[in-house]
């Protein structure tokens, strides 16, 4: 039996192809269980993670709230503060304006007690 070259080539051309292509797919699959491996404890993970990334955020979101509340809370300090300060300089005032009505008083008293009233164009002086 005479094989053609042309054939017994061919032939052995498809059993290196399909060869090649049976190394490559086993390789492809130890590849995918490799990556099954990885998925199968990685996910278990990231699925914590993500539970603990989900319970962060929500104690954030509430802490914002709470800062929230505190400044509308808060705000109106500035303006009580103005005010008491305002308050103070007006005390100020009115006790500066009670020293100086003591003191025309006792000069009032001293001229009646002494007997030296006179007859003054202005009496503040």
């Amino acid at each position: 039996m005479n094989i053609p070259t042309y054939l017994l080539g061919a032939i052995i051309f498809v059993v290196a192809q399909t060869s090649a292509g049976i190394w490559w797919a086993s390789g492809l699959s130890s590849e995918v269980d490799r990556l099954a491996g990885i998925q199968g404890e990685a996910i278990p993970a990231l699925e914590a993670e993500a539970v603990q990334c989900g319970k962060a955020i929500h104690d954030q979101g509430q802490q914002i709230e709470r800062i929230k509340e505190l400044t509308a809370e808060t705000s109106g300090l500035d303006v009580l503060g103005f005010r008491i300060d305002s308050m103070t300089k007006e005390i100020e005032n009115i006790k500066e304006a009670q020293r100086d009505i003591i003191a025309q008083h006792e000069k009032i008293f001293t001229m009646l007690s002494s007997g030296q009233m006179q007859q003054k164009s202005n009496p503040y002086n």
